[in-house]
């Protein structure tokens, strides 16, 4: 399924129409239609307004989107254990403000050198 038709199938799922997404993301409806028929991929700053009106990752849309367990397959066995290893921390950073990101970030950069 290429791109346009994801976003049909989203607004479908979400209830809202056509009109409605182009509104919300500053383009013409038409595009959709066009997309569709054309089976196009619209720019990339438009693709990404339309996955934060949907509210959806742009890698669902883009038909990218893939699971921790493919992530994890597709990386080589070195990056697997450090993920593995690592991930309850990756987690922790996470769930940061961009703020306290930043200072462990400098942390971590003051005490590899």
């Amino acid at each position: 399924m290429g791109f346009w038709q994801n976003v049909e199938n989203e607004c479908e799922y979400l209830g809202i129409s056509r009109k409605e997404l182009a509104d919300n993301a500053h383009f013409s409806v038409n595009t959709i239609s066009n997309g569709i028929r054309r089976n196009g991929m619209p720019a990339a700053d438009l693709a990404l307004r339309i996955s934060k009106a949907l509210n959806v990752p742009l890698e669902k849309l883009l038909d990218i989107y893939r699971t921790e367990e493919q992530i994890t397959t597709s990386t080589n066995h070195e990056n697997k254990k450090l993920l593995i290893k690592y991930s309850q921390i990756i987690q922790k950073l996470d769930s940061l403000n961009d703020k306290s990101k930043k200072a462990v970030m400098t942390l971590i950069e003051e005490l590899s050198t």
